[in-house]
């Protein structure tokens, strides 16, 4: 059985990018009211120029993206649409899934330039 005709992969990864947000999330919103300072963009910008916050916020971004594109994906696949439909969803997802990553990163990199 090939990794590219098994669906073990992309349930795989489904499953780690659900482990990876589900801690995450609480870790990235939690230090916002344990200080005492409001959200505001110096705020961002002061977190983000901290590496680790950085990587853990791309790791975040990244982990969204993709836990969320191929949950839609799979649930498409649910209603067993022709081969042609299939890989038309497969590119669809993956192009929105670039286009929002690098969208998100440039976001990202707004806050620390």
């Amino acid at each position: 059985m090939s990794a590219k005709k098994s669906p073990l992969w992309s349930w795989v990864g489904q499953r780690i990018s659900a482990l990876i947000l589900a801690n995450g999330i609480p870790v990235h919103i939690n230090p916002i009211p344990l200080s005492d300072k409001k959200i505001s963009s110096s705020f961002v910008s002061e977190r983000l120029s901290h590496t680790g916050w950085l990587i853990f916020d791309l790791l975040l971004l990244l982990c969204c993206v993709y836990h969320g594109l191929n949950g839609i994906y799979s649930i498409s696949l649910d209603f067993n649409p022709d081969k042609k439909t299939t890989k038309a969803l497969s590119l669809s997802f993956l192009i929105l899934g670039i286009t929002l990553s690098i969208y998100g990163i440039l976001i990202l990199w707004s806050f620390i330039r």
